[in-house]
């Protein structure tokens, strides 16, 4: 090989590598105690230390932090910081946002922000910040500290900000309960009160129907390690939950969730679920990987700027664009052992939510953590939550707390949601459950079937050796246990995420592109990766794309589906400019559902790998 040649493959090797070393620091390497998925982490409760000053507070050379806003109303608040009476000001100081009674000796801050961000900080040791206040239903005060996340040392404190409605009902968010003219709606209040109630109507001014809810919460002991149960944990309130029933269908409907006791939300409005079936037109949006930042810049449990980007365009959608669902398959909040996160993850998400059903499934920063149950046997991805948190913030119609899979009908497209965190071998309850569900699907009814998780079946990754939770590995996990049984009831596409970025394959079965059949119908699944909602992108694809994927891409974004019976078009969006990354419509001829029949085993059999797949490596990896 001629010597600049020889030059340009080390180093794109060298780039391969480091882009592997990146991924894997991200997402795949077990996270033990005293390793950091997040700046929060890093606050070291050994070595806090409080010097508040000789001075009284605000005297002169005493340091001093107030706050333009004594008292929060409503959801939320922006207030000005402003601090001063430092000697000098230096790049590790900065303002720290905790609850009133909170022990910096044992709890980490909500979150911080830089001092230096401010101009005047590292020339006179003061200056301001701007924080978004939000009503987490506990009274909060601020902090100016010293000497970083690893020897903190609170050089001052300042007036407590009260919460005025700490029972405003928060976190509204609407699901579906897989039974036809129910939406459930779910909020959080700091009490339990006495009757959570849902009231809802066709007129605004008229919300006659009205249904009792539920309460539940739930405490630092049911958390499984920390931070969860240690320096991350919150008072999480009470979780309330109340369905809506006997809705028409694609009606437009006003509700109020709240108590007579507590006190009630505005009223908010959403257009109910259509009828099932082949009849029915829907629009539809679907997310994987989101998290959360915060809209004032400070740092956080989760800090991943493009969700912002993300959330508002679905918002948008929403809006304007008809859209009358989300799913969203798995790593949802990246509270990751931060219950404060939570509150912030559905305040930043409740534009879309409040108006549209939200469908979730389990992902490993919810649910996975050593000895819990899970499939990974050292995986800390959750932070200690090991999924409490999730299945209590996200009611879904499983069969139970963790068991996280469940089925429902939209219009035309029949949905299976599944955890990949959990068993899915054959033998395995998930699996069955899987098997039956596709063999009771009709058809006629719901032309369409879509299988939702969280890591990917087919993905374009250079982690092959990794073991038990590497990107290949699962994949052929999921392919052995699971493929057939897709192909045999003709699925139509499946939509995972995990690794952040889009992908795309052909037709694929056993890893060979089988096209479509005469009549336009894809001859087995398209399989979609779409983990790019909104954390860091995971650069670790082949340098040369496998051919069957039709698409890879690393940009943030989300995926837009209308389907009616005979078309199902996708539309993959960029958060940054609204751009189409890609787009493909699956097809069925009129009446297909009636010729429908599920493939024999026999048939399935006759399916080889495609010839040249090395035996040792995924099938994905080449074709």
């Amino acid at each position: 090989m001629p010597p600049r040649r020889s030059l340009i493959a080390a180093l794109l090797l060298a780039a391969l590598a480091c882009a592997a070393v990146l991924h894997r620091r991200r997402t795949c390497q077990p996270r033990r105690p005293g390793q950091a998925h997040n700046p929060l982490e890093l606050w070291n409760v050994a070595g806090v230390r409080e010097e508040l000053g000789a001075g009284a507070p605000g005297a002169p050379g005493s340091p001093s932090i107030r706050c333009n806003a004594t008292r929060l109303r409503g959801s939320h608040e922006w207030v000005e910081v402003v601090w001063s009476g430092l000697p000098t000001g230096r790049y590790d100081d900065y303002i720290a946002l905790f609850p009133v009674g909170a022990d910096p000796t044992s709890s980490a801050p909500i979150k911080y922000q830089w001092a230096a961000r401010s101009p005047s900080h590292m020339r006179i040791g003061a200056g301001s910040a701007t924080f978004r206040l939000l009503n987490m239903r506990q009274d909060v005060r601020f902090a100016l500290i010293r000497n970083g996340l690893q020897f903190p040392t609170i050089a001052a404190w300042s007036e407590p900000v009260v919460v005025e409605q700490p029972n405003l009902p928060m976190q509204g968010h609407l699901s579906l309960t897989g039974v036809a003219g129910e939406v459930m709606v779910q909020w959080v209040t700091r009490d339990a009160g006495a009757s959570p109630t849902v009231r809802w109507g066709t007129d605004p001014s008229a919300l006659d129907a009205s249904a009792a809810g539920r309460s539940s919460t739930y405490g630092r002991g049911d958390m499984c390690g920390p931070p969860a149960n240690s320096t991350g944990w919150f008072e999480p309130g009470w979780l309330h939950a109340a369905v809506m029933n006997g809705l028409q269908a694609s009606t437009r409907y006003f509700y109020q969730h709240g108590d007579e006791e507590l006190g009630w939300g505005e009223v908010e409005s959403f257009l109910s679920p259509p009828a099932p079936g082949a009849a029915s037109s829907v629009r539809l949006l679907a997310v994987a990987d989101l998290g959360q930042a915060e809209e004032d810049g400070s740092m956080e449990a989760s800090e991943m700027l493009s969700s912002l980007a993300t959330t508002a365009r679905l918002a948008d959608e929403m809006e304007h664009g008809g859209a009358q669902l989300l799913v969203h398959n798995g790593d949802i909040s990246y509270a990751r052992g931060f219950s404060s996160q939570w509150d912030r993850y559905f305040d930043q998400l409740g534009p879309v939510v409040r108006r549209v059903p939200y469908m979730t499934t389990v992902g490993n920063h919810e649910r996975d953590w050593p000895a819990s149950g899970d499939r990974f046997p050292a995986q800390y991805d959750s932070g200690g939550e090991c999924g409490r948190p999730y299945y209590r913030h996200t009611l879904m119609p499983t069969p139970a707390e963790d068991k996280p899979w469940y089925s429902f009908d939209f219009g035309p497209i029949h949905f299976i949601q599944y955890s990949t965190e959990h068993l899915f071998e054959p033998g395995s309850e998930q699996h069955r459950f899987i098997e039956a569900d596709l063999a009771a699907v009709d058809r006629n009814v719901t032309p369409w079937v879509v299988v939702g998780g969280h890591r990917p079946m087919y993905i374009d990754s250079t982690f092959y050796g990794i073991v038990p939770d590497g990107d290949q590995f699962v994949a052929r996990q999921l392919r052995d246990s699971l493929e057939e049984l897709l192909y045999r009831y003709q699925v139509d596409a499946t939509w995972h995420g995990h690794h952040h970025s889009y992908q795309r394959t052909c037709e694929v079965f056993r890893g060979r592109c089988l096209g479509q059949g005469a009549d336009g119908t894809a001859n087995a699944p398209v399989h979609l990766v779409i983990g790019h909602a909104g954390a860091g992108l995971t650069p670790n694809v082949h340098l040369f794309r496998p051919r069957i994927f039709r698409a890879v891409q690393l940009r943030h974004g989300y995926l837009r589906v209308t389907a009616n019976a005979t078309h199902m078009q996708h539309e993959v969006v960029a958060s940054l400019d609204g751009s189409l990354m890609d787009a493909f419509t699956l097809i069925k001829p009129p009446g297909w559902g009636a010729r429908f029949a599920p493939r024999p085993a026999t048939l399935v059999g006759k399916i080889k790998l495609a010839r040249g797949v090395r035996q040792d490596l995924p099938a994905a990896a080449v074709a």
